[in-house]
């Protein structure tokens, strides 16, 4: 896994979304759905396991991605409301 902490430096969307096909696959190869990308750069995606383990584990293959700290929810967070389709 990534040594990634939040107080990384955030990924900004453009960041993000510079790597959307890649992050696609690494989601979908993490067992995650629909990922979303809100304004600031946050990922929200679903999952379908009980817990943040493959959320957090996907977040450490997106970081290393992008090359950036990348914020990832779930879309049952309040949070969630995206923007759009990553």
């Amino acid at each position: 896994m990534v040594n990634t902490a939040t107080s990384d430096r955030k990924a900004t969307a453009d960041e993000v979304r510079a790597h959307a096909q890649a992050l696609r696959g690494l989601a979908a190869r993490s067992g995650l759905e629909a990922p979303r990308l809100r304004d600031d750069g946050t990922l929200v995606v679903r999952s379908s396991e009980p817990g943040y383990r493959v959320v957090l584990e996907f977040a450490g293959l997106a970081a290393a991605e992008v090359g950036a700290y990348v914020h990832v929810i779930t879309d049952d967070a309040p949070a969630a409301r995206a923007t759009g389709p990553l």
